[in-house]
């Protein structure tokens, strides 16, 4: 699923990147999380039943906030977007993600 699309760029500078899960259903799909200024970018490995790449512009990015993997686990991310769709991650530095988009957004 790709949301407005973009392309990484040695101008749009990579501010975090970090190994992760997506939700794809009851699938967590492993691989690699990316943000720049450009957006959030994850890439499955490429042996997922559900390879398609996710990118998601800053602009289209209306809240970031923490969640609970299965209600106990406190390393999870969700992400919502102007169309109203929340995507979730599972990623190890979700706080730095955070705060970074929050700095991107203007919403910190």
């Amino acid at each position: 699923m790709i949301l407005g699309g973009f392309e990484l760029s040695e101008d749009d500078g990579v501010l975090v990147t970090a190994g992760a899960n997506l939700w794809r259903g009851a699938e967590a799909v492993g691989g690699r999380l990316t943000l720049s200024r450009a957006g959030l970018e994850f890439r499955a490995h490429l042996l997922h039943r559900q390879p398609e790449p996710l990118e998601i512009p800053v602009d289209e990015i209306v809240e970031v906030r923490r969640t609970r993997t299965m209600g106990i686990i406190p390393n999870g991310l969700a992400v919502t977007t102007k169309l109203g769709l929340e995507v979730r991650f599972v990623v190890g530095d979700r706080d730095r993600f955070i705060k970074e988009i929050a700095q991107l957004t203007g919403r910190s």
